[in-house]
């Protein structure tokens, strides 16, 4: 009763007169949504650290969902820290590390098979990718939620931006490059791929690749799929793996309401830097991807082919 009392009274906070109109669509989501935290779809969150215990612990993102129910965080700590250990153990989020450095790709795909074989994720539920900077909430992940229970066969994608304002927008969905367009945008800051949501219209799905830092699918699609790319060690394995995904029909979705904050560091901007040559590397391997000049590494397995 006092569950169900609660329900009530956030329904009507949240059904203010003056916004009745403006989002009716966003509360029927967010409505729907609700019943996915709830016990119809549960939702895995992959957070790779590359030293950000600080910056994990500072944001309180995890902390904060980690209390939702339904909701698994893994954490895998790329270089193990006694700091980030305590803190997962502190707020019950799954704690994993590597004995030597990996790839973002590699450790995501190993934290997906980690929810498969330990903690019991299902083909249709939901599997996130989530960077350790983005600052996202319970209502961004019901958004989220609600637009994959609508397009289950999707990559779904918040609306991520880089100040708490919510008014300088992260360039987390792009047109797809060509490798020139890689290197205009480093010697030339060519905003060719870049899309101002705010001031175009998104093309569709097919013509665009969607960040690593936030990205919700399901189980059953990344698996599919293999999982990331591992022969990159970092940038550009969300781009060929969107790629992947289209060609099995598996195209990006919006979600304008969904917003969240994306603190971004751009290393690989610094010139000379290891983060500048992982780029460089990634863009060759990604370029002779797109002409099949190679094929993808992964440890993920097909888990659900066979399944009912």
């Amino acid at each position: 009763m006092r569950s169900s009392t609660k329900q009530f009274l956030n329904l009507v906070v949240f059904r203010s007169a003056a916004q009745i109109e403006a989002q009716t669509n966003c509360k029927l989501i967010t409505a729907s949504a609700s019943q996915n935290l709830e016990g119809f779809m549960k939702l895995y969150i992959s957070v790779v650290s590359h030293r950000h215990q600080d910056v994990i612990i500072n944001l309180e993102s995890l902390k904060k969902l980690a209390k939702v129910k339904n909701i698994s965080i893994v954490c895998l700590d790329n270089i193990s820290t006694p700091k980030l250990r305590k803190y997962c153990r502190e707020y019950k989020i799954h704690y994993l590390t590597n004995r030597e450095a990996q790839g973002f790709a590699a450790n995501n795909n190993r934290v997906f098979n980690h929810c498969v074989k330990k903690l019991g994720m299902g083909k249709n539920d939901a599997f996130m990718l989530l960077n350790p900077d983005v600052m996202i909430d319970k209502k961004c992940l019901e958004l989220l939620l609600a637009s994959l229970e609508e397009h289950p066969n999707k990559i779904h994608a918040p609306n991520l931006f880089i100040d708490k304002e919510h008014i300088v927008q992260d360039d987390n969905i792009r047109k797809y490059p060509k490798f020139w367009n890689f290197v205009r945008t480093y010697l030339l800051n060519d905003r060719s791929t870049m899309i101002e949501r705010d001031k175009e219209q998104l093309p569709n799905g097919d013509k665009v690749w969607a960040s690593g830092a936030a990205m919700m699918l399901r189980a059953e699609v990344y698996a599919n799929l293999c999982g990331l790319d591992e022969t990159y060690f970092l940038y550009c394995e969300d781009i060929d793996f969107c790629m992947r995904a289209k060609v099995e029909g598996h195209f990006v979705h919006y979600s304008e309401q969904a917003k969240a904050i994306h603190f971004r560091q751009r290393e690989s901007k610094r010139f000379l830097t290891c983060y500048f040559f992982w780029h460089v590397q990634s863009v060759f391997l990604y370029t002779f991807a797109q002409y099949k000049l190679r094929k993808p590494k992964s440890c993920t397995e097909k888990f659900f082919d066979g399944d009912e």
